[in-house]
């Protein structure tokens, strides 16, 4: 995958942040700049869900090879990543099932989220899913399965494409500006002809998430098959913050694009009990509009 230069891009839409001034380097920034590289690694891995080169990582994060490859090199005398002798390609280090076995433990939002993922599926009939957000994407963390004889499901540990899923796009919408901005110059993969790969399009629809506290994306990675997810915050200091997504996937007949708003009601609900148990009121003006609309 080849990276677009900047003069390639078309122009992004009005409200989309610009490229912040240069400014002399520190050492606060310059270890945050390395931590998001580390993270953009691991993530890259876990989305390939296979080896990746040194090349081939470096194209698809937009950065440079040398700096990946220190990197790499790095994470590799830690354990966090291994090489392959034979290939040099680059995988996910042992090292990190604990880390991920630790931080289920420790993570609460599934043990939260399940009785409301299970009342989901009893009103819609189709499969509830739970995401958590990770640093540009979101990984399945748990899925209550429709009763259906035949049902549409995602297996916990899946990570969704960051621009044509559902819960991958409300992640990118809550991103810092910095991330977003150097996101949207990646060229994107299309795995169905509906993939949004447009980052124009792209960044208006972020601007609408925003808006509107849920998304669907129908049919963008697997044709006739259709996710509608809302986002869930987590109410701190400096006010919400996304850690995650709640939704539904089924057939697009049942989960249709545009969805239903009795069905986005449904979704949307869900995300703000979940929310309101970690002490965020971010849909509490949505609610109370809807209330006043209905009187």
């Amino acid at each position: 995958m080849t990276p677009r230069n900047d003069d390639t891009l078309p122009t992004l839409p009005a409200g989309l942040p610009a490229d912040p001034p240069d400014e002399p380097a520190k050492a606060g920034p310059a270890l945050l700049e390395s931590v998001a590289i580390v993270f953009a690694l691991l993530d890259q891995l876990t989305l390939a869900r296979r080896p990746m080169g040194v090349t081939e990582l470096a194209a698809a994060m937009d950065e440079p090879k040398p700096r990946v490859y220190r990197h790499l090199a790095s994470l590799r005398q830690l354990g966090i990543v291994e090489q392959d002798p034979a290939s040099e390609k680059y995988r996910l280090g042992a090292k990190l099932v604990g880390y991920g076995i630790a931080a289920g433990e420790q993570f609460d939002l599934r043990l939260i989220a399940d009785p409301y993922l299970t009342r989901l599926r009893d009103q819609t009939g189709q499969t509830a899913l739970l995401s958590a957000a990770t640093h540009d994407s979101a990984l399945v963390i748990s899925a209550v399965d429709s009763t259906r004889q035949v049902c549409i499901t995602v297996k916990p540990g899946n990570r969704v494409p960051a621009h044509c899923s559902a819960q991958g796009r409300i992640v990118l919408a809550w991103c810092d500006e910095l991330t977003q901005r150097k996101l949207l110059k990646r060229q994107f993969e299309a795995f169905t002809p509906a993939s949004m790969v447009d980052p124009v399009r792209l960044a208006e629809r972020l601007q609408k998430i925003r808006r509107d506290l849920y998304e669907d994306a129908c049919g963008e990675v697997l044709e006739g098959v259709n996710v509608l997810a809302a986002p869930i915050f987590r109410g701190t200091d400096k006010g919400d913050e996304l850690v995650g997504t709640i939704g539904v996937i089924g057939p697009t007949k049942d989960v249709p694009s545009p969805p239903q708003a009795g069905l986005i009601a449904q979704v949307q609900e869900a995300a703000a009990e979940v929310s309101a148990r970690l002490n965020s009121g971010a849909y509490e003006h949505l609610f109370a509009a809807l209330s006043r609309h209905r009187g």
